[in-house]
C-alpha cells in the first residue's frame, strides 16, 4: 500500500484517499501532535504510523532549527533545557520562537549511547506510539553512516526497543528501523556488501514483525529530487527482498519517492512519500523546510517530474503530451489547456509561481496511488517485478525522448529543469534485481 507522508498539515484533498498516513516527528512538536484530531476530522488517519526519526539526531540546528526544535520536544532525542509547552504559560508560537532560539546550544547532535539512556529513550518512544494508537510500532534507530560498522550500536537500540515493546505494547506489531546512509551501501555490490549482510542478520535474528527502511542520500546532488544511483538502489531492493522472503518480515520503505513501487515488487508491504522534496528524499545536508516550492507535473509514464517553467508546454507543442500524461482530476485542467494549445501559465492552479503547488501535489498523490493499486491488483501469477521493469523500460525511452526534445529547443546556455537521469538508474537496479532473483 501507499502511505502519504505528511508535514504539519493533516488535511488532504477530498479526491485523495490513501490507505494510511505516516506521521513524522520532525513535522510537529510532541505537544502539538498529541492535540491534533485524528479520525474525527481525517478518516484516512485511522491507519497511521509514526516515524520517530531518531536517525535525524545528527541534523545540524544551524541548517534546520525549526525541525531540530520539533524533534527536541520528543524525549528520545535526549535534549535537556528545553521548556515543556504549557498552554497556561505561553502560546505555541512563543514556544516555537523560544525553542528555535535555544536549540543551537541545547541540541546534542548525536543519539544516546549508554544502556540507561537508550532504555529510557525507547521506553518513551514506544509509550508515545501506544498513546498515538498506531498500527505498528516503528522502533527508533540511529543512522548508520560508517561502512565499517559492526552494527552493535544500532543493535543496542533494537534490543532495548523490542524489550520495551513487549512490556508496553503487547499485541501491536513491531518494526525494526533500518536507517542507513548511501555511503554504506555503495562500498560493494548488493549481494556482497558485508554491512548489508550484517544488518540483515541482526534484524532477521530478532523477534520483530517487520522492518522499516530509510536511506539517507548523502551522495546525491543538491538539486536532485530522485535517487539516481544504482549502487544505492540495488542494495535497497536486496534488503527488501531478503527481509520479506528469507526472514518473512513485513517491510516498509520511506523517503525513496516513487521508487517505492519497485520496492513493492521486491516484496515490500508499503512505501511512503509526500510531494515536497523534503518528504520525497532524505539528505541531512538538505534544507528540510517545505514551503519554497514551485509546481511541476509528475508523469508516471516518464517516471519524472516535468518542469512547468516552459518545458511542459514545449513537450505539449511538440506532440508528446500523449506520452507523458497522467490523467487525474487535479491534472485535467492542465491537460485540457495543453490539448487546446494554451500555456500552463494560463491555468491558475498550475501557473509556475512559488507556493502554487496544491494541484501538483494532489495530482502526484492521485497518480502514485493509482500506480500502487494497479501494481498490487495484478492477477495472481503475474510477476510484479516484470511489470515494474517493463514500466521503467518504457519510462526510460519516454524520458530520453522528452529530454532530447527539451534540450534541442532551449536557448544556448539555459539549463534544463526537468531531471530524468534517475530513470535509467531505477531501470538498471530493477533489472539487476530481477536477474538475480526472478530469472
Amino acid at each position: 500500500m501507499f502511505l502519504v507522508t505528511i508535514p504539519y498539515k493533516f488535511k488532504l484533498p477530498d479526491t485523495v484517499a490513501p490507505k494510511g498516513r505516516l506521521l513524522l516527528a520532525s513535522a510537529l512538536p510532541k505537544h502539538e501532535l498529541q492535540r491534533r484530531p485524528f479520525e474525527r476530522k481525517h478518516p484516512h488517519l485511522a491507519n497511521r504510523f509514526f516515524d520517530p526519526q531518531l536517525y535525524l539526531a545528527e541534523l545540524e540546528p544551524a541548517r534546520a532549527a525549526k525541525h531540530c526544535a520539533n524533534l527536541a520536544s520528543y524525549p528520545w532525542f535526549g535534549v535537556a533545557g528545553l521548556r515543556d509547552y504549557s498552554s497556561a504559560e505561553q502560546r505555541q508560537t512563543e514556544w516555537r520562537r523560544e525553542s528555535k532560539a535555544k536549540i543551537g546550544q541545547l541540541w546534542p547532535g548525536r543519539a544516546a549511547d549508554t544502556t540507561a539512556e537508550i532504555r529510557a529513550a525507547v521506553n518513551a518512544c514506544v509509550q508515545f506510539q501506544v498513546e498515538l494508537s498506531v498500527q505498528a510500532i516503528l522502533l527508533p534507530s540511529p543512522l548508520t553512516r560508517d561502512p565499517a560498522s559492526d552494527y552493535s550500536r544500532e543493535a543496542m537500540w533494537l534490543d532495548a526497543g523490542i524489550q520495551a515493546a513487549r512490556s508496553l505494547a503487547p499485541g501491536i506489531p513491531v518494526f525494526a528501523t533500518i536507517a542507513v546512509s548511501d555511503v554504506c551501501l555503495q562500498v560493494a555490490p548488493a549481494p556482497a556488501n558485508p554491512l548489508v549482510g550484517t544488518i540483515l542478520d541482526s534484524v532477521g535474528a530478532r523477534e520483530v514483525d517487520g522492518a522499516y527502511i530509510v536511506v539517507e542520500q548523502a551522495m546525491e546532488d543538491t538539486f536532485g529530487r530522485h535517487c539516481a544511483t544504482v549502487a544505492t538502489l540495488r542494495p535497497v531492493l536486496e534488503m527488501v527482498h531478503l527481509l520479506a522472503t528469507d526472514c518473512s518480515l513485513r517491510v516498509g520503505v520511506g523517503f525513496l519517492g516513487a521508487f517505492g513501487l519497485a520496492c513493492l515488487a521486491a516484496g515490500a508491504e508499503f512505501w511512503s512519500s509526500g510531494w515536497y522534496k523534503s518528504l520525497y528524499r532524505l539528505r541531512l545536508a538538505d534544507s528540510i523546510a517545505g514551503g519554497r516550492a514551485f509546481p511541476h507535473y509528475w508523469s508516471t509514464a516518464a517516471s519524472a517530474d516535468i518542469s512547468l517553467a516552459g518545458e511542459f508546454d514545449l513537450l505539449a507543442k511538440a506532440g508528446r503530451l500523449g506520452e507523458i500524461e497522467d490523467s487525474t482530476v487535479a491534472a485535467e485542467p492542465l491537460l485540457r489547456a495543453a490539448r487546446a494549445g494554451i500555456s500552463s501559465d494560463q491555468v491558475p492552479a498550475w501557473a509556475y509561481r512559488q507556493g502554487n503547488i496544491s494541484a501538483a501535489e494532489e495530482h502526484f498523490l492521485l497518480a502514485v496511488q493509482a500506480a500502487t493499486e494497479e501494481l498490487m491488483g495484478l492477477a495472481p501469477g503475474y510477476p510484479r517485478v516484470e511489470f515494474v521493469e517493463a514500466w521503467l523500460r518504457s519510462a526510460e525511452r519516454i524520458a530520453a525522448d522528452a529530454t532530447a526534445e527539451i534540450d534541442a529547443s532551449l536557448p544556448k546556455g539555459k539549463e534544463r529543469k526537468t531531471r530524468t537521469e534517475h530513470v535509467s538508474a531505477w531501470r538498471s537496479a530493477v533489472e539487476s534485481y530481477r536477474r538475480d532473483h526472478h530469472s
